[in-house]
């Protein structure tokens, strides 16, 4: 086990990650159970600095980031991809040849999802909800494949932020525009996708909770698509279904930024069907647990 290479979640608290169940039963798929290990770094924000600066010679080669830390790691890595400026956030470590890079896979996985769900994107019409960092990440993956894209945020502020933002990594024309939440009830019947970023219906912080107002319809005929991934079938995602629309959740987002994140620090592809099985039984085990 000299040479076990590991990686990690840094985050706070992390306690109910499926990540760990995911990534290792990757490994074990590849039969790199015996080079690879990955898991849980829970690492409250005032210890951050010295995690991140001890990594390597606790023998880490990489890691994931998660809440609260997505944003406050940027200044302590010696380089950062296009994606996470664009998306201003890192959720990918590589630790290479003495320097430590920052990515964000989450632009790869909700686009690879997207697609993988049969969704074209290029002129796309798609209307995002929430200005945060999750938003930041979709917004710069829409905008990169074409999509027209729509901010609705509760704070105008932060939609103008996140403007600012992801301009600065889209790579093709920029069609992005913030509208006020009042505008939700003139401006949904045109749109063909509605993304949920916010944490709004996740179990158990907002249970039986919709980030839809209620007095505006949700079209119907369209696709939503909910980043929250606990629980599978969100109030949200059922309203969306109950107007004749079509309805997905967030786990096929989270496979795909970790098979991205994977690939960058082992260099082998791993199986999207493997990863999706383990995080589906890691998420029962906590339902069950609960």
């Amino acid at each position: 086990m000299a040479d076990l290479k590991k990686v990690g979640l840094i985050g706070w608290p992390a306690t109910y990650s499926v990540s760990p169940a995911m990534q290792n039963a990757a490994f074990a798929d590849l039969g790199l159970d015996g080079e690879w290990e990955y898991d849980v770094l829970a690492t409250p924000p005032d210890e951050l600095k010295s995690c991140v600066q001890n990594l390597a010679e606790r023998g880490y080669v990489g890691a994931n980031v998660t809440v609260p830390h997505k944003q406050t790691i940027i200044p302590m890595l010696d380089n950062v991809g296009l994606s996470a400026r664009g998306a201003n956030a890192v959720n990918t470590l590589l630790l290479e040849d003495g320097r430590i890079q920052g990515f964000n896979t989450d632009v790869v996985g909700i686009r690879a999802d997207l697609e993988a769900n049969g969704l074209k994107l290029k002129g796309m019409k798609v209307l995002v909800l929430g200005a945060g960092g999750a938003a930041h990440a979709a917004v710069l993956a829409l905008a990169n494949a074409g999509s027209h894209v729509t901010v609705v945020n509760r704070g105008n502020q932060r939609a103008w932020d996140l403007y600012r933002t992801v301009r600065r990594g889209v790579s093709s024309q920029f069609n992005l525009s913030v509208e006020e939440r009042s505008a939700l009830k003139k401006i949904a019947p045109d749109m063909d996708l509605i993304i949920n970023t916010t944490p709004v219906g996740m179990t158990p912080m907002h249970p039986n909770e919709s980030p839809w107002p209620d007095d505006v319809p949700i079209p119907g005929g369209i696709t939503v698509y909910d980043m929250v991934y606990r629980p599978e079938v969100t109030l949200f995602m059922q309203q969306a279904r109950d107007a004749g629309s079509t309805a997905i959740g967030g786990l096929g987002m989270l496979v795909q930024q970790g098979a991205a994140s994977f690939q960058l620090w082992t260099g082998h592809e791993p199986s999207i069907d493997v990863m999706t099985q383990a995080a589906r039984d890691a998420l029962k085990s906590v339902e069950d647990s609960a």
